[in-house]
């Protein structure tokens, strides 16, 4: 019986196995390819059918030792404003949101203005979004029969 190994440098190569491109991937690289050959940007940007910023963004992010460079990337923002109202403020429209729960920011700003906040009617309705979005208010539904009129479901005027 014979005993044989595999080399060493096997291993080493397995870890680091050329990464799957997509076909994105791989037109990027030849987009790049062909740049660094002819260094002619519009000849790429014409043949590739992209501006040329797109060209110069993917100039700036290529590393050639590192393939993955040529994966799409998140365009989301890297920084986003906070809000700039307070909790009480918040407060204050959800108190008068469930008070009055058919009312919209038009009216309601009135309301949060009297309670001497200063907030803007904009202000009021990204407030009522906010609470919307985290479902901190009970929204009232309307279901409609088959006259076209709206029923409320959630009002208990019986």
């Amino acid at each position: 019986m014979e005993v044989f190994s595999i080399a060493k440098g096997f291993y080493r190569l397995s870890k680091n196995a050329p990464p799957e491109l997509s076909q994105k991937e791989f037109d990027r690289l030849r987009a790049l390819t062909i740049y660094g050959e002819t260094k002619d940007v519009r000849l790429v940007c014409e043949t590739f059918g992209i501006s040329r910023a797109t060209l110069y963004r993917w100039l700036g992010r290529f590393d050639p030792k590192d393939l993955s460079s040529l994966k799409e990337q998140s365009r989301r923002p890297r920084r986003v404003r906070k809000p700039l109202w307070s909790r009480e403020l918040v407060r204050a429209v959800k108190e008068l949101r469930e008070e009055y729960a058919r009312w919209g920011k038009d009216k309601l700003v009135v309301l949060v203005r009297d309670q001497g906040y200063e907030a803007s009617t904009s202000t009021v309705g990204r407030i009522l979004g906010y609470l919307k979005y985290k479902r901190l208010t009970l929204e009232r539904r309307k279901q409609y029969n088959l006259y076209g009129r709206g029923v409320n479901l959630t009002d208990d005027s019986d």
